[in-house]
């Protein structure tokens, strides 16, 4: 992905002096431009950031996850946008991406723009706050090491419930698995689940 616009010097001037978070991104999810308040939040130099994959850097995954809107937006070609708690940043954040696409119409990468919102720092009290009464009862049972279906007949609910809860607590601390959800509740707030 390439610019010729002799305007660039006044649009990443524009880019780097607003807070919110901006980059272009590759099909592959590596970073083609990212603007100072990206590189800022970071904490790592721009040739450090530049040509890496989001994933790996945002949220320190191989691949994108499930909610993540620029693969929802690459595969439906459409504008996408999620708002989700990322632990490992430390903050909510509100995630907005728009594919770009090439002469032939073919996507070749995407726009991504975030912004901070609500609690700008993620403390153990918050994590809790953000989990409800039934999540923190059904993560109790998945980290004793019980199944759907028995968290299901404890919590006299539907195994249905039970998967939409984890499903939603998985969404929210961006994990892939059930294990990777306990190890990150576990990491952040042990006393939760104990």
């Amino acid at each position: 992905m390439t610019t010729n616009s002799g305007n660039d010097l006044q649009w990443t001037s524009a880019l780097d002096a607003t807070s919110v978070l901006m980059s272009i991104h590759d099909t592959d999810y590596r970073i083609v431009k990212a603007n100072a308040a990206l590189v800022a939040l970071l904490g790592r130099a721009p040739g450090k950031i530049i040509g890496h994959k989001c994933h790996r850097l945002i949220h320190g995954t191989s691949r994108p996850p499930t909610h993540c809107p620029c693969r929802r937006g690459l595969k439906t070609r459409t504008h996408q946008s999620e708002d989700f708690l990322e632990p490992r940043l430390g903050m909510r954040l509100f995630i907005s991406c728009s594919p770009l696409f090439g002469r032939g119409g073919a996507p070749i990468g995407s726009v991504h723009v975030a912004t901070k919102i609500g609690i700008s720092t993620v403390s153990d009290e918050a994590l809790t706050n953000d989990l409800t009464a039934r999540q923190k009862q059904v993560l109790k049972l998945l980290c004793s090491g019980l199944r759907t279906k028995k968290i299901a007949a404890q919590l006299n609910i539907s195994p249905r419930t039970v998967e939409f809860h984890r499903q939603r607590m998985m969404k929210m601390f961006s994990a892939r698995s059930p294990a990777e959800l306990i190890t990150r509740i576990l990491s952040q707030n042990p006393a939760l689940v104990w």
